[in-house]
């Protein structure tokens, strides 16, 4: 019987050993390219473009004071109160009498309370707009402005690698920023901080001021006072940023990049929000003196 042998059709079922040698050749380079290209992947992470960076840094603070503008007008409104409501009344002998009483809002909670039975979820999210302009405006220059000016400072190896900058290097990367992003910013701090500080009746504390919305705060500010009211409290905004931006930043970038060369924490979402909460706790804490000023 003879049996005619083909590379299609090997003998006896027997595969050719100069193709098993070329398959399996091939299907070793192929597997070689495949976990060379998962190894790159892993290993290369994608850096975003300025222009990326810039749209993140502005989107990202703007998304977030959706949530945190409540608590910032019962901050503002409690700041303004003081210790004490003095009002001035007239006594018999025609003179004034200074009377003082007791305050209007007892605590945090007190005035979050206050506020939203009397001006419901309006009254709380006053100077919402003023907040988000101010936001992203400030984090176009603190957070978009902070990797490449760290960078430049101090040099990575390869992209996407975490720095091992010192921290006198960030804290003057994080300043440089925040006065930056204060400048631009200020115009939004101030209109945004009378528009939450205006209420009704006896929830009213400090100076009131009768605007409809922020461009009409906008209008009457630079007809009645001048453009460069809008920069009133600057010197302190500009401080204050500086102060904090460097300690929020540098706390931020040390925990994150120590995490990642020492602890071998890889980069992802968790990563970002534990060390954001632990630079938020620092940088409240160095920023709150200058914010009551």
């Amino acid at each position: 019987m003879n049996t005619f042998t083909t590379k299609s059709t090997p003998l006896l079922g027997r595969s050719n050993s100069s193709d098993n040698l070329h398959d399996l050749s091939d299907s070793s380079s192929k597997s070689t390219l495949s976990s060379g290209s998962q190894e790159n992947k892993i290993a290369v992470k994608k850096e975003l473009t300025q222009l990326e960076n810039f749209a993140v840094s502005a989107l990202a603070p703007s998304m977030a004071v959706l949530f945190t503008n409540p608590f910032d007008t019962v901050k503002v409104r409690l700041q303004l109160q003081g210790e004490f409501v003095k009002t001035r009344e007239p006594g018999r002998n025609g003179k004034e009498v200074v009377r003082v009483s007791e305050k209007v809002y007892k605590s945090s909670l007190d005035c979050l309370q206050k506020t939203f039975r009397h001006e419901g979820i309006r009254g709380l999210q006053k100077g919402l707009f003023p907040a988000i302009l101010k936001e992203s405006s400030k984090n176009i220059f603190r957070l978009g402005l902070y990797d490449p000016i760290l960078n430049a400072m101090h040099p990575l190896s390869y992209p996407g690698e975490a720095s091992t900058a010192p921290a006198w290097k960030r804290m003057i990367a994080g300043a440089t920023c925040g006065a930056m992003g204060a400048i631009s910013a200020n115009p939004f701090e101030l209109i945004k901080t009378r528009l939450q500080s205006h209420s009704t009746g006896g929830l009213a504390v400090g100076n009131q001021y009768a605007y409809t919305g922020t461009f009409s705060a906008l209008r009457t500010i630079i007809v009645n006072d001048g453009a460069m009211t809008l920069y009133r409290g600057s010197v302190i905004s500009i401080a204050r940023s500086m102060l904090g931006s460097a300690a929020n930043l540098t706390t931020y970038s040390l925990l994150k990049d120590h995490a990642r060369n020492n602890w071998g924490a890889e980069d992802g979402i968790m990563l970002d929000m534990v060390s954001s909460l632990v630079s938020a706790f620092v940088s409240v804490v160095v920023m709150n003196p200058m914010d009551v000023v």
